[in-house]
């Protein structure tokens, strides 16, 4: 039902001319019914408070009277009967029963009368039909359905709560909890429903159910304040109330329950619930001096007598305005049987709907007082706040959600206590070994704590305590995490963050999807990929003599025993053949005697420069000894191909270069195995990949036998290392430049695969988790990230040695250096020779040409230092005639016939 116009009061003004009923200050009296039950003072005292002031205004016309009944139980019957007493004495309104009323009796009397019916507590949503019954009843607590999608937003948008428990205690709290249950499938791993009815017997069975089967760290509870105490004294038992664990009290009341009373320093939990907001106060009224025990009740903030307060309020300034445009006023003289209901009930009821919170007086008590067409308010305000301290902290309202409350510092810092919760905290962050992440210092003995290791990972935890300001512990565990998909559990780091154990995961922390259902994780603090680590042979050491290496040691010494035997061969055949004994002199035709000229010298210039396919001047005339030059001929050029092939192969040999470049190529190949870390991220990449190559090269490893998986990274590692090339491992970037950096035979092969990154691992919905982000950003930005992987993964005590790599067909002096020996020695020995045989020409010169040898030295030294002389005189020396250089030159000419005379006999 609709406000009509106020023109349409004055028509309805026509039944009513009665005499008005004046009281003794001349202003009309109203009177008004009030029901509450027998332990309900602190409400009566607020009622009789609201219409104290509403009739202390002045200028007021209307003056109010109450008619208080008491209810001793909850009886359907008894409450009839006193609702129908209370209309049958021309109350103008009925405030109550509360929530504690089992039926809506009232509320459809109320209905049938047209008297205005006003509640102020909590109650469930009423039916489409229930409505129909309850057209004269406004309620000016908060609807259920409003208080839940609050309560929605405060736990999803503003804590960002993904995983609780929720537990409840009434109807009408599990009501309140209702859209929290849609946040997540209800009681499956993120949400579990509990009914505090079920554990009524013993309330530790609950708590031990939350933290060792759910290892629970955020909890919504919503039980009367009468409860809270001794549930929270119990969670203590089980470490519910320590550090990071977070718990969410939903009762408007929870500041009421005496909480502060038992709040000490082992309550580390972040507890935080919600009240109605109240108007604040006005600081520049005049404060008073007299505190009764009304404003205390009011001051405590508890619902009831606030609403109860403002439900006052509305009423009294509703009718004010009704009652203001119509005259006279005629009372509501009716009875529970009357025919007809009291017509300006329903305007009266209209205007309490419509009526703004700037029109009433005094002022309401809660901010945001607006009522819907069906008499539920929906539109209120809420105030976040720690009941532990009383501390406010933020305000949610319908219209703009979740706003931080700015304090009035002369209001709220006085009476603020300690918050343990905010307190220095304490994290066990764990991790494993893992170089260069997480090791032990090579002199940990003679330290203790956390100062035992040391590490890349030790190091970035450390930065981010000193932003953060917290301290910290290591717990250390197998591995970063696997997923077993036959138990579907995981192990290692995860393990430890899914039960709680650990607030922080360090290491080298892949962020994987799978991995993200169960935990959060920070921004990354280092970028990565994969690639492929062989294992990289040393190259030969370079020989001088490895033109020697194409033939083995026997080989040489076969074939200059060859070489022996054939110029001794070719020596003796040759004396034996008539067609090799020639006249010393062809111009004489009848010589004396005759000469062969394959003696020991000329046999064997023929054998060397044959094999070294350069020829000879002179070369035999006997078919036989030509036979056994072609003989030799073909053995040399069989040697010298074969040597002239096996050089080229064995100088390559040590240039030679892995013909695996990429992925693909080791995919093609079936000579080298290749693996990955079994059940880490690596392998998760490969398997759950759609790329063809990657399925290609997942489906090879797991068919390699042995296993080409490995358990850790360092096993891999030591497995490349250790099959010399018939082994590859496929690991993470970070883990293989660092393992290259201090193996020298090591190498990585092809380009990076894929892009991953390294985060730390949090429980989830971890409220520090957004702390550690903004921390890592900020190492990132003042390069503490690029210091610490620099200082991690640089080795500054091995060097390697840099290896030039150079196609096959180049070879290095080195190499060919004993090819250049070997031509010095020759041409050093030549010119040993050589200056023997100068020296002894000179003595023979001096013997001939008597001179002395000293002039003889220096006139045969003087004339080879001449270049450009190309005729040498038969006598050089200056003190011999013309006739003993004769004597000489004849003596020398018959000295030679008569030694080729003797070499041809």
């Amino acid at each position: 039902m609709h406000l009509r116009p106020v023109h349409i009061y004055a028509l309805i003004a026509a039944f009513f001319k009665a005499s008005l009923a004046l009281g003794g200050d001349g202003r009309n009296e109203i009177t008004v019914g009030a029901i509450f039950y027998e332990n309900e003072k602190e409400i009566e005292l607020s009622f009789d408070q609201a219409f104290r002031e509403v009739n202390n205004l002045k200028f007021a016309e209307l003056r109010f009277i109450t008619i208080k009944r008491f209810m001793p139980t909850n009886d359907s019957f008894l409450l009839q009967q006193i609702t129908c007493e209370l209309i049958s004495n021309g109350v103008a309104a009925i405030f109550g029963p509360s929530s504690k009323a089992g039926s809506d009796i009232v509320a459809q009397i109320a209905n049938t009368t047209g008297i205005p019916h006003i509640e102020y507590d909590l109650k469930l949503e009423a039916t489409r039909q229930e409505h129909l019954n309850h057209q004269m009843s406004v309620n000016v607590a908060p609807s259920l359905s409003v208080l839940s999608r609050a309560y929605f937003e405060i736990i999803k948008t503003n804590y960002e709560w993904r995983t609780f428990t929720l537990i409840y205690e009434t109807p009408e709290g599990l009501a309140r909890l209702q859209d929290l249950m849609n946040i997540q499938a209800l009681n499956s791993d993120y949400v579990k429903l509990r009914h505090l009815a079920d554990y009524a017997d013993d309330y530790r069975v609950l708590w031990k159910e939350a933290d060792e089967t759910f290892h629970e760290q955020r909890i919504i509870l919503d039980c009367e304040p009468k409860t809270l105490k001794e549930l929270l004294k119990i969670s203590m038992d089980f470490k519910l109330q320590g550090p990071f664990r977070n718990w969410f009290l939903t009762h408007l009341d929870t500041h009421s329950s005496g909480l502060r009373d038992i709040y000490n320093e082992d309550f580390k939990a972040n507890i935080t619930s919600v009240r109605m907001k109240v108007v604040d106060p006005n600081p520049f009224e005049r404060k008073k001096t007299r505190i009764t025990k009304v404003d205390q009740i009011l001051g405590n903030q508890t619902m009831l007598p606030i609403l109860i307060f403002d439900a006052v309020v509305l009423f009294a300034s509703s009718a004010r305005n009704v009652m203001a445009a119509m005259q006279p006023f005629h009372p509501p003289n009716r009875q529970c049987g009357s025919p007809s209901p009291w017509m300006l009930g329903a305007f009266i009821v209209n205007e309490m709907k419509t009526i703004s919170e700037d029109d009433v007086e005094p002022r309401f008590k809660t901010e945001n007082m607006k009522l819907n067409e069906n008499g539920q308010r929906t539109h209120f305000n809420l105030e976040i706040y720690k009941p532990t301290v009383n501390e406010p902290m933020m305000v949610w309202t319908p219209d703009n959600g979740i706003k931080t409350r700015r304090l009035n510092l002369e209001l709220d810092s006085g009476g603020t206590a300690q918050d343990f919760s905010e307190q220095r905290k304490l994290y066990n962050v764990v991790t494993h070994f893992e170089e260069p992440y997480f090791m032990m210092k090579e002199d940990h003995e003679n330290f203790r704590g956390r100062e035992k290791y040391e590490g890349y990972a030790v190091d970035l935890i450390r930065k981010l305590s000193e932003l953060m300001n917290f301290d910290y512990e290591f717990m250390i565990v197998n591995g970063n995490g696997k997923y077993n998909p036959e138990t579907k559990q995981w192990d290692g780091i995860i393990r430890k963050l899914i039960d709680h154990h650990a607030q922080i995961g360090v290491c080298d922390l892949t962020i994987t999807q799978m991995r993200r259902s169960v935990v959060d994780f920070t921004v990354p603090f280092m970028q990565l990929g994969i690639s492929i680590l062989h294992y990289k042979k040393p190259p030969e050491p370079e020989n001088q003599f490895a033109f020697l290496k194409p033939f083995a040691v026997e080989v040489w010494i076969y074939m200059i025993f060859a070489q022996l035997i054939m110029t001794l061969a070719f020596v003796f055949i040759a004396r034996l053949s008539y067609r090799e004994w020639l006249p010393p002199n062809p111009a004489i035709q009848d010589p004396d005697e005759l000469e062969n000229i394959w003696n020991v010298n000329n046999s064997t210039w023929l054998m060397v420069g044959s094999i070294m396919q350069q020829g000879c001047d002179i070369l035999p005339r006997g078919p036989h000894m030509r036979i056994l030059t072609g003989m030799w001929w073909f053995f040399a050029l069989m040697m010298l191909s074969t040597y002239t092939a096996n050089l080229a192969a064995f100088l390559t040999s040590n240039k030679w270069q892995s013909s695996i470049k990429s992925l693909q190529d080791l995919i093609e190949q079936d000579e080298v195995q290749f693996g990955s870390m079994r059940g880490g991220s690596t392998s998760l990449f490969f398997s759950e990949s759609n790329d063809t190559d990657y399925q290609r090269a997942w489906n090879q490893m797991k068919d390699f036998n042995p296993s080409a998986f490995t358990s850790t990274n360092k096993e891999g590692v030591a497995r490349v290392r250790k099959e010399q090339g018939d082994y590859a491992f496929l690991m993470e970037t970070t883990s293989l430049t660092y393992n290259i950096e201090r193996n020298c035979d090591l190498i990585q092969i092809g380009e990076q695969i894929g892009e991953k990154h390294y985060g730390l691992a949090v429980p989830l919905g971890a409220d520090y988790r957004t702390n550690l982000s903004v921390s890592i950003l900020q190492l990132s930005e003042k390069g503490e990230l690029y210091k610490m992987k620099n200082k991690w993964w640089k080795n500054h005590n091995v060097t390697c040695e840099s290896i030039h790599e150079v196609d096959g067909d180049e070879l290095s002096i080195v190499e060919l250096g004993g090819v250049f020996l070997v031509l010095a020695g020759g041409v050093l020995t030549g010119v040993i020779l050589g200056i023997f045989e100068f020296l002894w020409n000179v003595q023979h010169v001096a013997v001939e040409e008597r001179v002395t040898p000293w002039q003889a030295l220096k006139a045969e030294l003087a004339f080879a230092l001449k270049f450009w002389v190309r005729k040498k005189p038969m006598r050089i020396s200056s003190s011999s005639d013309k006739s003993s250089s004769r004597r000489s030159s004849s003596s020398r000419r018959s000295s030679k016939e008569k030694t080729r005379s003797k070499t041809v006999s």
